[in-house]
């Protein structure tokens, strides 16, 4: 596993564990990429008329517009739909 693969897991086991997002920061050795660049990429996705849910859910756990429980939930809540690659 790459080392940002780990700060990655870090963060998001301390969300789950109920840590708010700074909290998490503050205990994982150095700040997850995907807690910087996650609205960014969502910006750019939306752009381009590409759906993410699972950023727009994670941008939303950051933003702390939703709980962690919140955002499972609404993942969870998704018809499964079949992965599509390039056009």
């Amino acid at each position: 596993m790459r080392h940002a693969e780990r700060e990655e897991r870090t963060f998001g086991e301390h969300l789950g564990q109920g840590m708010t997002v700074a909290e998490a920061t503050a205990a994982t050795s150095q700040t997850a990429e995907g807690v910087k660049s996650s609205q960014s990429i969502l910006e750019v996705a939306q752009q381009h008329g590409v759906e993410m849910p699972i950023t727009e859910v994670v941008v939303a756990v950051i933003q702390g517009t939703v709980t962690v429980a919140e955002a499972a939930a609404m993942l969870m809540a998704r018809s499964p739909k079949p992965e599509q690659y390039g056009t």
